[in-house]
């Protein structure tokens, strides 16, 4: 039986704070729950990661680790390269970390934490072509669900940015300055 899904309405995002009680969170996966009560926040105090914690009705449901990354171009697929050959290095997005509850699982908060990072990578403050992921054995599905590939001689994942972003079809232009005419 499939679990019902969670409104996005009940759902909100907020950068780690010191003053989040983790304790309760329990993804199933110790390195995950490890990664989120013992290094994420000191990490990010560094300046090495960006954790945002996803909230359910106030309880910590979620969590997803980003961090500033490059791919090189010889990793990606030859059609892939068709529109970018021109430089041998293009800047990314790494999902370090993603964990959901796991009494949550299934019920659509991986989508939702991964559609924020799709979002963060299009609307960001930095040029990002690629959002990337080194999945776990039982997430690879996930993120080929999402359209995620395999770089070539790696287990990490890629995803076009701007074939997500063509996908997501949005309404309107992210970019203020694609609207205005001069």
């Amino acid at each position: 039986m499939a679990r019902e899904k969670i409104s996005p309405e009940e759902l909100s995002i907020e950068p780690l704070n010191a003053r989040f009680n983790l304790s309760p969170f329990d993804s199933g996966d110790e390195d995950l729950n490890e990664f989120l009560k013992q290094d994420a926040l000191g990490e990010q105090q560094i300046l090495l990661n960006k954790t945002h914690i996803c909230f359910c009705r106030d309880r910590v449901a979620g969590y997803i680790a980003l961090v500033a990354d490059s791919v090189r171009v010889d990793r990606l697929d030859d059609d892939e390269c068709s529109d970018i050959g021109k430089y041998p290095i293009y800047p990314c997005l790494l999902i370090a970390r993603l964990a959901v509850d796991k009494r949550l699982h299934g019920r659509g908060l991986g989508t939702y934490l991964l559609l924020f990072a799709i979002g963060a990578a299009l609307d960001g403050p930095i040029g990002c072509r690629y959002l990337v992921v080194d999945p776990k054995e039982d997430a690879v599905k996930f993120y080929e669900d999402f359209g995620f590939r395999s770089l070539k001689k790696s287990h990490r994942m890629f995803l076009n940015i701007r074939e997500a972003a063509r996908q997501l079809k949005p309404l309107e232009s992210l970019d203020p300055w694609m609207d205005e005419t001069c």
